[in-house]
C-alpha cells in the first residue's frame, strides 16, 4: 500500500472534502497532495506522523523546504499523541490525572 493510500485510510474526509494543512482551503481527494513534512530528500519517512494534506499550490510552494518542519510535525501529531495516551490509559486502567492535565495544557499551548 502506498503512503498516499495509507494516509487516506487513516484520515476520513468531511463528506468528500479534505482541508489543506497550510492554507485551510477545502479540496477534493483528487486534488490532495499527501506531503512529507520532513522531505524524503532529507530522510523523511512514509510513516503517518510525517504526512500531511496539502493543496497543490501549497505543496508546490513548500517544495523540499525544512522551514516549517517542527511546527508542522507538532500540529499534525499532537491529536494523534493525545489519543494514543488516552487509549493506553484506558487499556491499562492506570490513572495519571496530573499527567493528562499537563498534556492538555501543553496541547492547548498554555
Amino acid at each position: 500500500m502506498s503512503y498516499r493510500d495509507e494516509w487516506f485510510k487513516h484520515n476520513q474526509s468531511d463528506h468528500g472534502w479534505y482541508t489543506c494543512a497550510r492554507c485551510g482551503k477545502k479540496i477534493r481527494k483528487a486534488d490532495v497532495d499527501v506531503d512529507h513534512i520532513v522531505p524524503q530528500k532529507y530522510g523523511g519517512s512514509d510513516h503517518l506522523y510525517n504526512l500531511q494534506c496539502l493543496c497543490k499550490h501549497c505543496n508546490r510552494s513548500k517544495q523540499a523546504s525544512m522551514k516549517d518542519t517542527v511546527p508542522d510535525l507538532f500540529r499534525m501529531n499532537r491529536d494523534r499523541a493525545v489519543k494514543s495516551v488516552k487509549r493506553h490509559l484506558k487499556t491499562t486502567g492506570k490513572k495519571v490525572v496530573s499527567g493528562v492535565v499537563k498534556a492538555k495544557k501543553i496541547v492547548k499551548g498554555k
